[in-house]
């Protein structure tokens, strides 16, 4: 999710990259374009509309956990 989030917010690659945290980024989009969530388009990375629902539902889940309470399981 946070990849995600980082594609929707730095869509530039040099932005991407210093903003991500030290991870491998590159190898994680390449993943992410061929699960059709991602696309590059002259150099720039933009989120699929499957890519943008997925972000938000991921976001929607997070939300209504946070306002359960409820417990991560191990």
């Amino acid at each position: 999710m946070r990849l995600l989030w980082l594609v929707f917010r730095y869509p530039n690659p040099t932005a991407l990259a210093r903003n991500a945290g030290g991870c491998a980024v590159f190898p994680r989009l390449r993943t992410l374009e061929g699960r059709g969530l991602v696309t590059r388009n002259q150099n720039n990375y933009r989120l699929t509309r499957r890519g943008r629902d997925e972000l938000a539902m991921t976001c929607a889940i997070a939300q209504l956990v946070s306002r359960t309470g409820a417990q991560r399981v191990s």
